[in-house]
């Protein structure tokens, strides 16, 4: 009776301890998707992967969706090209809330100048009706 108790204790705490590592795939992903809208100066796929309040903190700043697509009009003149690399460090999630952080790499061509730069970042993001969307952006230049 004690090595079948013994049995039934491992499963339940192996079977919960995958369940708490098994994260949605959907949270990088929106990250990527992210930033790929910021790379081609799409409003639209950057307003589809953030909330409604969305603020994203960098160099002292605070901004919404509105002020970083507004930042972002004066390179549609421009010849910019952008290639992200990310490389995740943590993804973690409690239901509907998940939080990640990351270093974003970007390389850019700008009028056939290249320049890259490096920022750790981290995001906290909602699920809603199954859409992982970001909510907070928070970034920090750690490599120009």
């Amino acid at each position: 009776m004690k090595k079948v108790l013994a049995l039934i204790a491992f499963v339940l705490i192996t079977v919960h301890s995958f369940a708490q590592k098994t994260v949605d795939k959907g949270i990088q992903a929106t990250i990527i998707r992210f930033f790929d809208g910021m790379s081609n100066l799409d409003d639209k796929a950057i307003r589809s992967t953030v909330t409604a309040d969305f603020t994203l903190l960098e160099g002292g700043l605070v901004w919404n969706a509105d002020t970083l697509i507004n930042h972002l009009l004066p390179l549609r003149k421009m010849n910019v090209k952008r290639l992200n690399k990310f490389e995740f460090l943590t993804t973690e999630q409690n239901k509907e809330v998940a939080w990640i952080s990351y270093f974003n790499t970007a390389d850019f061509l700008i009028n056939d100048k290249q320049r890259s730069i490096r920022w750790l970042e981290s995001a906290v993001l909602i699920n809603k009706n199954g859409i992982w969307k970001i909510q907070l952006l928070h970034s920090t230049v750690v490599k120009q």
